[in-house]
């Protein structure tokens, strides 16, 4: 039988095991190239190496070009011929740290603001934005400085800040939240970044932030060298602070890879791109992130960010900045089958077809078929329908799904609030039906003054000056959600 095919890549603690479709002749000349995952037009290979090979196993150091490994992609060459199949690591089988993934007894979250408040609600999943720029820093500054060596390289990320996030994470994990990075590359978060260092990771072809509300975050740059080498170290940086044993600096197990990507233009911004291009780029965040993390926290699951739209687009106009979502799912699962699995999940945001209304058991695009335009809590299994087919199935099982971010808005009207309370009961009885979906995380705590004219928080916010007013009728249907009599009865299903 001729070799033609990788069929796998694994990852060992100190090795790379290549698998092929069938033993390898003794007499037979073997290289395996190594090259950098970066997305450059020509990639010459960092290294070439000559493997042991073992019948149909090569094995190769992991650390042979002074870096991890695991990140790289590799080409074997028998005697004069380039193999098809498989070009990335897609399982790990040492990763420093292997505790279960947790498990709680609700699907009820919450991007929290208030912790106190929170524990009373029996709030147990969040997502927490942390922006790239804010953690990492190109140079040792006196006093706001923690060092960090990765890849035999020595990073430097803000001392001040990572504090902050420290204090979050941990009243987070108090009160026993799941929680989640919505991983973010934006030129002003919460801290002012140095201009030249943005230039090096913010991705090439960037448009910046424009008038009409596009260009507000950038796709992570992984297309130098040294783009990449900053976002391994800031994935490997939160991966090792926030799943230590002790929880000293709270803990975190996903990390959701950009923001609504189907929107790529808006929020995770590379330009103009053809559908194919944008995913193949996207793919390599995902798989970066993957095997970063997983290196060192063996279960780390890692999410594609996508909005409501499902077979049309925010602008179907516009296809090189807007995307259909599903055909990006079923690319993105075409160039994992082909390349190098990656476990990747979905964060879906379910928000009602027109956000100013909560009525959405009446959108008229969220219809029930596989086709449908847009996917709302209406029409939810259509996305669970759609991960249970057989090529969509990782290691036999069907992905997860947790809805990250989705809200219902409110009106300043008492007759609006309740239909908004109302709007958030019913959006859980419909997620309680799918098992797919592990979390459903409101936003928002409190109504922010600043977002887009909505109200969507279980606070209602003061309609002069700052702060909250009161708790809204949906504050009191969420902190019944999944409390029981001493009958068994939900509380929640009084209201």
């Amino acid at each position: 039988m001729t070799v033609s095919r990788v069929i796998a890549i694994i990852a060992t603690a100190d090795t790379i095991r290549i698998l092929v479709d069938s033993p390898i002749p003794a007499d037979a000349e073997v290289k395996v190239f190594a090259f950098s995952p970066i997305l450059a037009e020509e990639v010459e290979p960092l290294t070439a190496l000559t493997p042991a090979v073992e019948g149909d196993t090569l094995t190769v150091p992991r650390f042979a070009c002074g870096r991890d490994g695991v990140c790289l992609s590799y080409g074997v060459q028998i005697d004069d011929e380039l193999l098809e199949g498989k070009q990335y690591v897609e399982a790990i089988t040492a990763s420093r740290r292997d505790f279960p993934y947790p498990v709680v007894d609700t699907k009820k979250g919450l991007q929290v603001v208030d912790y106190k408040d929170a524990k009373e609600l029996g709030v147990r999943h969040s997502a927490i934005n942390v922006n790239e720029g804010d953690f990492l820093m190109p140079a040792y500054e006196e006093g706001n400085t923690i060092e960090f060596e990765h890849d035999g390289r020595v990073f430097y990320f803000r001392k001040s800040h990572v504090e902050r996030m420290d204090e979050t994470f941990v009243g987070l994990t108090e009160i026993g939240c799941v929680i989640s990075f919505i991983l973010l590359n934006s030129p002003h978060w919460r801290c002012d970044i140095d201009p030249a260092f943005w230039e090096v990771i913010k991705h090439p072809a960037y448009t910046g932030k424009r008038e009409d509300g596009t260009g507000l975050i950038s796709a992570f740059n992984l297309v130098t060298e040294e783009g990449l080498a900053y976002y391994r170290a800031f994935i490997a940086f939160l991966t090792d602070r926030y799943t230590r044993e002790d929880k000293a600096y709270g803990r975190v197990v996903g990390m959701i890879v950009s923001n609504e990507v189907d929107a790529g233009y808006i929020w995770a911004n590379s330009g103009e791109m053809t559908l194919e291009e944008y995913v193949t780029e996207y793919a390599t965040a995902l798989r970066v992130t993957w095997q970063t993390a997983a290196s060192i926290y063996a279960h780390m699951r890692v999410f594609v960010s996508i909005d409501h739209f499902w077979t049309a687009a925010m602008d179907e106009s516009q296809p090189l900045r807007y995307y259909k979502t599903r055909d990006m799912l079923v690319f993105l699962n075409q160039l994992a089958t082909e390349q190098g699995q990656i476990p990747w999940h979905i964060a879906h945001h379910p928000y009602p077809e027109d956000l100013n209304y909560p009525d959405f058991w009446n959108d008229k695009l969220a219809t029930p078929d596989d086709d449908a335009p847009i996917i709302t809590f209406k029409n939810l299994e259509v996305l669970a329908r759609f991960i249970h087919r057989p090529e969509f199935l990782l290691n036999g099982e069907r992905r997860r799904i947790i809805l990250s971010e989705q809200g219902f808005n409110s009106h300043w009207t008492p007759e609006s609030e309740i239909l908004q309370a109302c709007a958030y009961g019913r959006a859980y009885r419909k997620i309680m039906e799918i098992p797919e979906i592990d979390s459903f995380i409101l936003h928002s705590h409190h109504d922010n003054a600043f977002e887009f004219g909505l109200n969507l928080g279980l606070w209602r916010r003061k309609k002069e000056g700052h702060g909250m007013e009161a708790p809204k009728p949906m504050y009191y249907v969420f902190k019944a959600i999944d409390q029981k009599d001493e009958k068994g009865v939900y509380h929640w299903e009084r209201y």
